[in-house]
């Protein structure tokens, strides 16, 4: 794509992402201010956006990245509530976190990587980018709330704002979908806005 496209897609991009944003204030972010102010979760859309972007945000995978981000929290979930309760038990946090995430990460790759990769939910990478959303988003409720969750017994997490956690990973897979779908209104040859144009099948 030439230069002109490039520019195109960039206002596309923009376009639609702060559309986004605007949507997010007004809706979702709006109702969550008694968990976590919603403009601090908005911004787990800018991790699941590139993630699947990068990938080339194909259609057929689109809900392949909803479940594996989905997945990716609950694996976030294990990791934290292992850390928990070796919390409890007075280990130190180095070897605490150390042997948490090297025990669970072999199983969690293990698993994933050996599953059929039709399976809805082996987009590895968009695991453990809802994991470390997940981590900072349990450290952070406990710092706003000021209190660890009520089945935290070494008081390491806090779980409460995981819903509003997991719905902006999906919103944030669907506006990059809704980034790429942009290349279909711009000419490949000319830069061009275009409408798009219904693909044929070659014979």
């Amino acid at each position: 794509m030439n230069r002109r496209g490039l520019v195109n897609w960039a206002i596309w991009i923009g376009v639609v992402s702060g559309i986004y944003c605007a949507i997010y204030a007004v809706t979702i972010g709006a109702y969550t201010d008694n968990i976590l102010p919603g403009w601090h979760i908005i911004y787990v859309t800018f991790t699941a956006l590139p993630i699947y972007f990068t990938a080339g945000a194909k259609r057929e995978e689109f809900w392949h990245y909803i479940g594996s981000y989905l997945v990716g929290v609950l694996w976030a979930m294990v990791y934290l509530v292992c850390m928990d309760r070796l919390n409890a038990l007075g280990w130190p946090w180095w070897a605490n976190v150390g042997l948490t995430v090297a025990v669970i990460c072999v199983v969690e790759c293990a698993i994933h990587f050996c599953l059929p990769a039709k399976l809805p939910f082996n987009k590895v990478p968009a695991h453990f980018g809802a994991i470390s959303n997940a981590f900072w988003c349990s450290n952070f409720t406990i710092a706003v709330l000021g209190t660890a969750g009520e089945s935290a017994v070494g008081g390491f997490y806090n779980f409460s704002a995981y819903p509003i956690l997991a719905i902006t990973l999906c919103t944030g897979t669907l506006l990059g979908l809704i980034c790429n779908e942009g290349l279909n209104f711009i000419d490949p040859d000319t830069g061009k806005w275009r409408w798009p144009i219904k693909k044929t099948a070659k014979a």
